[in-house]
């Protein structure tokens, strides 16, 4: 199997002309998995953009009213903020720079570099009833390396579905998309790499105090469609986080991804992976967040040319606006 596989990947490698790459450098064969290791998973923001501004559902503390002798007839006042008219289109602009111990994700002879993501992506979430939502985005974005420059890319992603908001079923969020995935090495040119894909999944704030919030999902997203066809997979995955306020604009989260890759085409390949991280945020104005974070992305594959381990950290900083 093993032999198979080699042959294949180098195939693959002189195809593409980059002999200079290491043997096995999963970066170069799969860009759409090594995007995944700055972004976790789709799942891991909050679905609708109407939620509380706070990372995964903290709000904003309510004021409480300046203390009257009269409080004890009464009682503690509470300010209650007006209610925002839904806004459903969004604009962000997001720029970041990233070191990585493990640039082309191989097994072995790791190569570090710095690079850098940079993007805009654009929204539309109207309300259809009192509980559904219409989804739809668009989104691109540029990798480009400080070194090795041969492992430049670009993504592009298109996404519609529809948001349901079930309160009977402990508050979740159920969503149902279809997905497209396009990465270009130069915008001109052919696809090296795209995905027709349908996504399910379900997520679930829990707001354990004014500080304290967790985050879980689960997704599943089956491949329609995938060139080469070498790259169609199933997808199956799990996250979850906790976000703690530490002062009114300032916020820790914590995460964990678990994910299954059922590859069908490619030598009965299948991949456990790992992602954790730690991110701090900071938010002085609705429309901008500056952050710096560290992932560790640790791959597990019954081929094992295909395992690999690789840390990510560096700063990101992201513009937004809503209409």
């Amino acid at each position: 199997m093993k032999a198979i596989c080699t042959r294949f990947f180098l195939h693959t490698l002189l195809a593409s002309g980059l002999l200079a790459i290491p043997a096995w450098s999963q970066t170069a064969f799969d860009p759409s998995r090594a995007s995944q290791a700055i972004r976790p998973d789709i799942s891991a923001q909050p679905l609708l953009r109407d939620e509380p501004t706070g990372p995964r559902g903290l709000a904003d503390e309510n004021n409480f009213a300046i203390s009257t002798p009269g409080d004890s007839d009464l009682g503690q006042q509470l300010i209650l903020k007006r209610q925002e008219k839904l806004q459903p289109f969004s604009v962000t602009l997001d720029s970041a720079e990233y070191f990585t111990d493990n640039a082309f994700d191989t097994h072995t002879d790791r190569r570090k570099d710095w690079f850098y993501v940079g993007g805009i992506s654009a929204g539309w979430q109207p309300r259809l009833s009192n509980r559904v939502y219409f989804d739809a985005s668009l989104a691109q974005h540029w990798f480009r390396y400080a070194d090795f420059s041969e492992l430049d890319y670009e993504e592009g992603e298109a996404l519609a579905g529809v948001i349901v908001v079930m309160p009977e079923l402990w508050n979740t969020l159920w969503h149902l998309h279809y997905y497209y995935e396009r990465i270009t090495q130069g915008m001109d040119n052919k696809p090296i790499y795209q995905t027709h894909t349908i996504r399910a999944g379900v997520q679930k704030n829990i707001i354990i105090d004014r500080l304290n919030s967790i985050n879980i999902s689960a997704l599943a997203a089956w491949s329609v469609a995938a060139s080469p066809s070498e790259l169609r997979r199933h997808e199956y995955s799990l996250f979850a986080a906790w976000n703690l306020r530490l002062f009114r604009q300032l916020f820790f989260t914590a995460s964990y991804r678990l994910g299954y890759y059922d590859y069908l085409n490619l030598e009965d390949r299948e991949d456990w992976y790992h992602n954790f991280g730690v991110a701090l945020s900071y938010r002085p104005k609705d429309w901008l967040e500056l952050a710096v974070s560290w992932n560790y992305s640790l791959n597990r594959s019954n081929i094992d040319v295909f395992s690999y381990d690789a840390q990510l950290v560096g700063p990101a900083i992201s513009l937004k606006a809503k209409f």
